[in-house]
């Protein structure tokens, strides 16, 4: 017997984030589609984030939809440490399907139903993105963007962490195929994308805005003008190497164009 409403597990990464963290909790709990469950992973707070949760998770009538995992031993590498988390609460979550979720970010009510559809509609699709409206604690104007898009020989343009969602059983395998300790500049939401982009040729996109990103106002778009940024030069240099220990002939297709040349120039440089 088909399971109608297959259980999602919703998988939401904290580090010290005690100001946001209830409200990204609470845009889970209230989703329209109520089959979930919440593993809260805390990777060693120092504020009172696990505390907010706790107390949130007393007064939930349904207290077993949230788990709290505490990480006591932090590695030095902030990207590490976020593959090392969803590796640790994918080994626990139940779910069928798994959605991303930072902790200062929320979902819409609707968000989990539509993924839901998605999977049910698209037997053989192992990854979806949706569409992220971005905004800052500092502006009541939302922006929404949508100019993502898949590239043959290249890593995609794609969404940020917590507009993405996988079939629980590809996402273990090709996590273990991307957390290799190399390339510290490099998250797991651009490693996974590369990766079902390049090895699997999938890049889902649903066409709707059901994530609330925040972007804070000293990140590297808005800090600093990209092109002049030392980290961001890095960050693109470990991007085509990463490609390099992918997908070699994909990799290969790179090396005599100007985007690569001026990367690996700037990269000596600086």
């Amino acid at each position: 017997m088909k399971d109608l409403n297959p259980l999602v597990s919703i998988l939401i990464n904290n580090y010290n984030k005690e100001k946001f963290c209830e409200k990204s909790v609470n845009s889970v709990l209230n989703q329209d589609y109520k089959k979930i469950e919440i593993i809260f992973f805390d990777d060693g707070s120092s504020d009172k984030s696990v505390k907010k949760i706790n107390e949130l998770k007393k007064k939930n009538k349904n207290k077993n939809k949230i788990r709290i995992i505490i990480n006591k031993k932090r590695g030095k590498e902030f990207s590490f440490n976020q593959l090392s988390a969803i590796n640790k609460s994918l080994k626990i979550c139940k779910g069928k399907f798994v959605c991303i979720l930072d902790s200062d970010d929320l979902f819409k009510k609707n968000k989990i139903i539509k993924i839901v559809k998605f999977f049910k509609e698209n037997k053989t699709s192992e990854i979806v993105f949706d569409l992220p409206i971005i905004f800052n604690d500092s502006s009541k104007k939302l922006k929404i963007k949508d100019e993502y898009f898949y590239r043959e020989n290249k890593w995609p343009k794609f969404p940020p962490t917590s507009c993405l969602s996988f079939r629980k059983k590809s996402l273990i395998r090709s996590l273990n195929k991307i957390s290799f300790k190399d390339f510290p500049e490099l998250w797991f939401d651009f490693r996974i994308s590369t990766f079902y982009a390049l090895k699997k040729k999938q890049f889902n996109l649903i066409n709707e805005n059901l994530t609330f990103y925040r972007q804070y106002p000293d990140s590297y778009e808005k800090k600093y003008i990209k092109f002049f940024n030392k980290e961001w030069w890095i960050r693109r240099y470990q991007a085509f190497q990463f490609l390099k220990k992918l997908d070699f002939k994909k990799f290969n297709k790179n090396i005599f164009t100007i985007d690569y040349l001026v990367t690996l120039v700037l990269y000596k440089i600086l």
